[in-house]
């Protein structure tokens, strides 16, 4: 363990894997972008991680980024941050849509719609298509306010941490 100027011990790897990760990271997410991109980069990558079709979100990010040329790291990083968020919103995204479209609710289970996909999967698509798109009415609903939020959340935070001088390439060890 080493003393930094504040005293406090650190672990010289923990300074090199900062130098050898940290950086390196933080030159893809940005590649130049300003602080305005990468917001928006990220925002989009939120609400599109949280598209109720399970499997397209890739896919959809690459296209948003390609169009609005967006920075696809971050896009890409935050889409995949929202898969354990976007399993239980697809039931939230269904029944909002459901209420705009003044549509009864479709009852279905994960364990119903998994047996019913081993004995018959043209009848789930058939039973449960419906439902995806009621999903998708949902998603488009709330997206646009995901996406607002997330980036005036993050772009005073980013628009600071651009602002923040860079660390010197290499410090000196201090010693006692």
């Amino acid at each position: 363990m080493t003393q930094t100027a504040d005293d406090k011990p650190t672990a010289t790897g923990e300074r090199s894997l900062r130098r050898r990760l940290g950086r390196p990271l933080k030159a893809l997410l940005t590649q130049g972008h300003t602080p305005e991109k990468i917001a928006l980069s990220v925002a989009f990558g939120i609400a599109l991680g949280l598209f109720p079709i399970f499997g397209t979100t890739t896919l959809l990010c690459v296209v948003v980024a390609v169009v609005l040329r967006l920075n696809h790291p971050a896009i890409q990083v935050a889409n995949q941050l929202m898969y354990l968020v976007q399993l239980p919103l697809i039931v939230v995204f269904i029944r909002i849509g459901e209420s705009l479209l003044g549509v009864a609710p479709i009852p279905f289970s994960a364990t119903l719609m998994a047996a019913e996909l081993r004995a018959n999967p043209s009848s789930l698509v058939q039973r449960f298509g419906m439902a995806g798109l009621h999903g998708i009415v949902g998603w488009a609903v709330v997206a646009p306010v995901v996406v607002g939020l997330a980036y005036a959340i993050l772009l005073p935070l980013l628009r600071m941490a651009s602002r923040r001088p860079h660390a010197p390439a290499s410090q000196p060890a201090t010693g006692a």
